[in-house]
């Protein structure tokens, strides 16, 4: 269902050119998504999300509403997405990833302030990302890692709680256009070479 409407929507959704929007989708009006942005099933986006051009959300993430989103940002399935969160550009989020926003849910009155994840920055599956956490521009995640506090860029963090470390060379030059920008998947028969002119 596309630009689903609820009480006091303001504007419908808006969706750049050459999207692939798969089956069981739900994406709110007052949402606005670049160019070739691709979902996979049972994706659902809230409203007042932005997200910019050539995006993958897979299957069955869930982004519940005033979230900002960079281009070139690929979202793997199961991921979960709070209101309050800010993503940069060309960054990748494993499966199973879950971002919170709220310290001390359904005990305090306090807002609620998702994370920052900057530019450049790799998280692996399953990993958590607290409230409030600001992930620096080039930082590499491990999997499985719980991200407690902020990150400064060009770092290194893994375990539970993550710790810091020094970014190796070979995880230093960012993450690499041609995985990201290529508007393609697995099973489907298009091939994108866009990306690169």
């Amino acid at each position: 269902m596309l630009g689903y409407r609820y009480p006091g929507d303001s504007c419908p959704l808006r969706i750049g050119s050459h999207a692939i929007i798969r089956a069981g989708t739900v994406i709110y009006a007052d949402t606005t998504i670049g160019h070739r942005f691709q979902c996979g099933h049972h994706a659902l986006i809230r409203a007042e999300v932005t997200i910019g051009d050539r995006c993958v959300v897979h299957h069955k993430c869930t982004l519940e509403g005033r979230i900002g989103v960079g281009d070139g940002v690929k979202i793997m399935a199961h991921v979960y997405i709070p209101s309050g969160t800010l993503i940069g550009s060309m960054v990748f989020i494993g499966p199973g990833t879950t971002f919170l926003n709220d310290k001390y849910p359904m005990r305090q009155a306090a807002p609620v302030q998702g994370p920052r994840i900057e530019d450049h920055v790799t998280i692996g599956g399953g990993a958590t990302i607290c409230p409030g956490v600001t992930v620096g521009r080039n930082v590499f995640i491990g999997a499985g890692s719980l991200v407690n506090k902020d990150v400064p860029p060009d770092t290194l963090a893994y375990g539970v709680p993550a710790r810091h470390y020094p970014l190796p060379d070979s995880l230093s030059r960012g993450n690499l256009p041609e995985l990201l920008l290529p508007q393609t998947d697995l099973w489907g028969s298009q091939s994108d070479d866009s990306w690169n002119k």
